[in-house]
């Protein structure tokens, strides 16, 4: 058992090792803008929204650099099978696992023209499917790093009705306009300092560590 000092906006987790933390693995383990934000992919996730729904499959997660939007997005199909679809079996997606889940695109890195979007064509018209509800999920990352041609022809991909599209994004305002009403927009910039602590004493208290406040 661990025991560290905390000043009133100290973190309660100051001398434990980073690396002994798991990875997220449930939404509560992410911060958003506001409980309204949280509440909307809730939703999605849990099943109490239909998802996807007439011309909306995607969910945009937008917001500053550093709020876990990618993690979450990794994880995000897996807890969509698990709690909406009840497949009690979903892996989360990283990139070693990438035939588990779904298909990752790092938008910086790949080609940003047409040839990006032919194989992404390619895959989701392929019979192959890694989920028990037959969905292709596509997570494409830093989406705002395409061309606005390439963007243009994504809006158009994304009618594709066997295919789950979840893309981030720093700068949701370089997004094509039919891209974005393609998608559920989920805000994460970050948390106070208040929600910083609570979390950091959640850590804290799973880990079993004793803490006290300085005298």
């Amino acid at each position: 058992m661990t025991t560290t000092n905390c000043g009133q906006l100290g973190t309660a987790v100051s001398r434990l090792e980073t690396s002994n933390y798991d990875s997220p693995t449930k939404l509560e383990d992410f911060y958003f803008s506001n409980d309204r934000e949280r509440k909307k992919l809730s939703d999605i996730v849990y099943g109490r929204k239909k998802f996807p729904y007439a011309s909306v499959n995607g969910i945009l997660l937008w917001g500053t650099f550093g709020s876990g939007k990618t993690t979450l997005a990794r994880l995000l199909p897996s807890l969509i099978e698990q709690h909406a679809y009840a497949v009690s079996d979903a892996k989360p997606f990283f990139a070693s696992d990438a035939k588990t889940m779904g298909h990752f695109i790092d938008c910086r890195n790949a080609q940003r023209g047409s040839e990006t979007m032919k194989q992404l064509e390619k895959t989701l018209n392929a019979l192959c499917f890694y989920t028990k509800n037959r969905y292709h999920y596509v997570i494409l990352d830093e989406v705002d790093n395409l061309t606005a041609l390439t963007q243009r022809t994504l809006k158009s991909i994304m009618n594709e009705k066997n295919a789950v599209f979840i893309l981030t994004t720093n700068y949701a305002n370089r997004l094509d306009g039919g891209v974005f009403d393609r998608c559920h927009w989920i805000e994460m910039s970050g948390a106070s300092d208040e929600e910083l602590v609570l979390l950091a004493l959640r850590i804290a208290n799973e880990r079993g560590v004793v803490y006290r406040d300085w005298e």
